[in-house]
C-alpha cells in the first residue's frame, strides 16, 4: 500500500510485484506438463523411425531428413527442469527446417514409391510442428502465467489502498502533481477552444444568444471540476476501482487464457496412436496439432481485448471454427508436406510477431492500470529528507560534542556488559566445572562451626566444673567426655539446671556471675545452632554450584542473543520476517484455492476454463513460495498434490479432498 513515511511497506510491495519467472533449472507447472506431453510425442517418434519403416537403404537418412531429427532433438522438452528454447531461437529453428522439402529419388530404396517417402517426410514434419506446437504454446502459457500473478498482485495493491481511507489519502497526496499537471493542461486547452468558438459566433447575427448557451454550458462543464476539487479522496477512489476493474477483467481473460491451453495440451491423447498408427488415430492427432496452434493464435489475438471472460471464449471458439474451416477447404493428399509447413510457418510468426506484440501490449496495460511509478511513490519521503537534510546537518553540528560523548558513553556500556555479564559469568562457570576453589559459593568460613562447637563444649565442661552438683561430688573424667557428647547433640542440661536455681534469687546469682555466666552460654549455643543451619544451606548451594553458574550467565546470553538478532533483522536480509510473510501468502493461496472450488461448481461437477487457469496460477504461486518453506521429499510431495488438486477431470469433490489434505499435511 502506499507510504509516505514508512517506505518500507511500497519497497515490500513492490518486491511482490515482481512476477514468478521460470528461471533456469526450475521446474513449473508448464514445464512439467509440457514434458509428459513430449513423452508421448516421442512414443510416436518411435512408432516412426522403427526399422520396419525405415524407407532408406543406406546407413544414414538423407539430409533434410537428418535436419529435421535434429530439430525435433533440439526443440523437445526432455526434463522437467529444463527451460524453454527462446522465442526467437525457436523460430529460426523452425525457420530452417521448413526450407526445402524436395529430395531426390536416387535417396529412395529402389523398392519403394514416392509416395511411401512423402508419407515418411510429412510424418517428421508433423512431429516438428507438434513439438513447436508444445514450445511455442508452453512459451505463450508461461508468459500469461506471469501476466497472471502481476496482475493479481496489482489488484492485491489496489484491494490495499481502497481499504482503508488513510491508504486512500497518501495515494491522493502522492498523485496529487500529477492531477495538477494534467487539469492545468484540459483547463489551458479548454479556454483555447472557448476562444476559438467566441470570435466564430461573434460573426453571425444569433451570437448573443450562442454565447449565451456557451456561458450556460462552460458552467455545468465547471460543476464537475469544483466537485473534485472539494473531494479529491472520492475522486481517487472511484478511479482506483475503475482500473482495479480492468485488472480484474483482463486477469479473467489470462486465467481463461490457461485454462483453454492446458485443456488443449490434455487433448494429446496418443496413446492409441503408439500401439496402432491407422489413418484413423494419425488424423485426430494431426487435427490436435492444428487446433493447438490456432487455439494459441487465437489467444493472443484477443488477449489484450477489454471483454468478460465468457465473451472472449466465445470469440475464441469462433475463431478455431473458422480456421478449421479454412484448413479443410484447403485439405490436401494425406500425406502431403504442405499442412505441417504451414502450420510451421503459423508458429514462427506467432513467435516472431504476436507473442512480442502481446507482450509489449500488456506490458503498456499494467504501466496503465498498475500501481504508481516509484517516483509518484516516493516523492513525498524524498522530498521531507531533502528539506530536513540542512535542518539535521545544523543540529548534527551544534551537538557535536554531546553526541560523541552519547557515543563513547554506549560503546563503554556494552563493553562493561559484555565483560561483567558475558565475560566474567562465563570464567566462574568454567572455574565451578573445574573445582576451582577461588569459584566456590559460600556464606560462612569453613572451620568457623568447628571452633564455635569446641568453644561451647569447654565453656560447659569448666561451668560444670567450677559450679558441680554437690550431691553427685566431684566430676570425673568420664563424666567430661559425656558432658562434651552432649554439648554435641545440643544437651546443656547441668547449665540449665544451674540456670534454672539463680533464676530463684538472681540477684545473688547476678553478684556471682553464674547467672550472666549461664546466659552466655547460652548465647554461644545459641550461635552453634544458627552456624548449624547455616552450614545446611551452604551445603545445599555447593550441591547446585553448577545451577547457580549458568543462572547467572542466562541474563547476558539473552540480552547478547537478542541484540544480535535485532542487529542481523535490521542490517540483514531479514529472513525470518520474510518467511513469516511466505508462511502467511501460503495460508492465503490455499484458501484461494478453497474458495475457487467452493465457488465454480458447474452441473458437469468440473470448474470452468476461466476457474481451471485461476487453479494454475494459485498453484505455481505456492509452488514458487513454498520451496524456503519445504525441502527435499517434502517438496515433492507437495508437488504430487498439486499435480492431483489440477486434475480438473476428477471433479471438485476430489479437489477439495486433496485441499483439505495438502491443509493438515502441510499447515498446521
Amino acid at each position: 500500500m502506499p507510504q509516505c513515511a514508512h517506505t518500507d511497506a511500497d519497497a515490500d510491495a513492490d518486491a511482490d510485484a515482481v512476477p514468478v519467472q521460470a528461471l533456469p533449472g526450475a521446474m513449473s507447472i508448464v514445464q512439467e506438463t509440457a514434458c509428459s506431453v513430449n513423452s508421448q510425442l516421442d512414443r510416436l517418434q518411435q512408432q516412426i523411425t522403427r526399422p520396419e519403416k525405415l524407407l532408406y537403404t543406406q546407413d544414414a537418412p538423407p539430409p533434410h531428413i537428418r535436419r529435421l531429427q535434429n530439430v525435433i532433438g533440439s526443440i523437445s522438452v526432455t526434463s522437467k527442469t529444463q527451460p524453454f528454447l527462446p522465442a526467437i531461437r525457436l523460430a529460426d529453428l523452425l525457420a530452417d527446417s521448413t526450407g526445402t522439402f524436395q529430395y531426390p529419388l536416387s535417396a529412395v530404396a529402389r523398392t519403394e514409391t514416392e509416395s511411401q517417402a512423402e508419407e515418411h517426410v510429412s510424418d517428421y514434419l508433423w512431429l516438428v510442428a507438434a513439438k513447436a506446437a508444445v514450445q511455442a504454446s508452453g512459451l505463450v502459457m508461461h508468459s500469461l502465467l506471469d501476466y497472471t500473478l502481476q496482475l493479481q498482485e496489482e489488484i492485491y495493491y489496489w484491494n490495499a489502498v481502497l481499504g482503508s481511507v488513510w491508504n486512500s489519502g497518501i495515494y491522493t497526496a502522492q498523485t496529487t502533481p500529477v492531477r495538477l499537471w494534467h487539469w492545468t493542461k484540459d483547463l489551458s486547452s479548454f479556454r483555447t477552444m472557448q476562444t476559438v468558438s467566441s470570435e466564430s459566433l461573434s460573426r453571425s447575427i444569433a451570437a448573443r444568444w450562442a454565447q449565451f448557451y456557451q456561458i450556460a454550458r462552460q458552467s455545468m462543464s465547471e460543476y464537475p471540476i469544483r466537485l473534485n476539487w472539494s473531494s479529491p479522496i472520492r475522486s481517487c477512489r472511484s478511479e482506483i476501482r475503475q482500473k482495479r476493474d480492468h485488472l480484474l477483467a483482463m486477469r479473467d481473460i489470462h486465467t481463461s487464457s490457461l485454462g483453454l491451453l492446458m485443456e488443449g495440451w490434455r487433448a494429446f491423447q496418443i496413446e492409441d496412436l503408439a500401439s496402432n498408427a491407422d489413418r484413423v488415430s494419425r488424423d485426430q492427432w494431426q487435427e490436435t496439432v492444428t487446433r493447438i496452434v490456432a487455439l494459441t493464435e487465437a489467444i493472443l489475438h484477443q488477449a489484450i481485448s477489454q471483454s468478460s471472460a465468457a465473451d472472449f471464449e466465445k470469440r475464441v471458439f469462433a475463431v478455431m471454427e473458422d480456421d478449421r474451416s479454412s484448413m479443410q477447404m484447403q485439405g490436401s493428399g494425406p500425406f502431403s508436406t504442405q499442412p505441417p509447413v504451414r502450420l510451421i510457418e503459423r508458429v514462427v510468426y506467432l513467435l516472431r510477431a504476436q507473442l512480442p506484440a502481446h507482450t509489449a501490449s500488456m506490458s503498456a496495460f499494467v504501466v496503465l492500470h498498475g500501481r504508481p511509478s516509484r517516483v509518484t511513490r516516493y516523492w513525498i519521503p524524498a522530498s521531507l529528507a531533502v528539506l530536513s537534510s540542512s535542518l539535521s546537518l545544523r543540529f548534527i553540528a551544534h551537538r557535536q560534542d554531546q553526541i560523541l560523548q552519547w557515543i563513547m558513553d554506549i560503546g563503554s556500556t556494552i563493553v562493561d556488559f559484555g565483560g561483567n555479564w558475558v565475560v566474567e559469568p562465563i570464567r566462574k562457570l568454567i572455574g565451578t566445572i573445574r573445582h576451582d576453589e577461588k569459584s566456590e559459593i559460600a556464606i560462612m568460613s569453613k572451620n568457623s562451626l568447628v571452633a564455635d562447637r569446641a568453644s561451647l563444649e569447654r565453656m560447659v565442661i569448666d561451668f560444670v566444673r567450677d559450679r558441680p552438683d554437690l550431691s553427685q561430688g566431684q566430676l570425673p573424667a568420664e563424666d567430661t567426655t559425656a558432658i562434651a557428647n552432649a554439648v554435641k547433640e545440643g544437651d546443656l542440661t547441668p547449665v540449665l539446671k544451674a540456670y534454672e536455681r539463680d533464676l530463684r534469687t538472681p540477684f545473688v546469682g547476678t553478684v556471682r556471675g553464674d547467672l550472666v555466666r549461664a546466659l552466655l552460654i547460652q548465647i554461644q549455643k545459641t550461635k552453634v545452632d544458627v552456624e548449624i543451619a547455616i552450614s545446611g544451606i551452604n551445603a545445599l548451594l555447593k550441591s547446585q554450584e553448577l545451577v547457580f553458574g549458568f543462572v547467572g550467565l542466562t541474563p547476558g546470553i539473552l540480552v547478547s542473543y537478542s541484540a544480535l538478532r535485532w542487529l542481523i533483522g535490521l542490517f540483514g536480509n531479514r529472513r525470518g520476517l520474510q518467511r513469516g510473510k511466505k508462511q502467511h501468502a501460503l495460508r492465503r493461496g490455499l484458501r484461494n484455492v478453497t474458495r475457487i472450488l467452493t465457488s465454480a461448481r458447474s452441473p458437469d461437477g468440473t470448474v470452468s476454463y476461466k476457474e481451471s487457469g485461476r487453479l494454475i496460477c494459485e498453484a505455481e504461486d505456492l509452488l514458487q513460495k513454498i520451496k524456503t518453506v519445504l525441502g527435499g521429499i517434502q517438496y515433492q510431495e507437495f508437488r504430487e498434490d498439486i499435480q492431483d488438486l489440477l486434475d480438473v477431470q476428477s471433479g471438485v469433490d476430489k479437489q477439495l479432498r486433496v485441499v483439505e489434505r495438502m491443509r493438515w499435511a502441510y499447515f498446521h
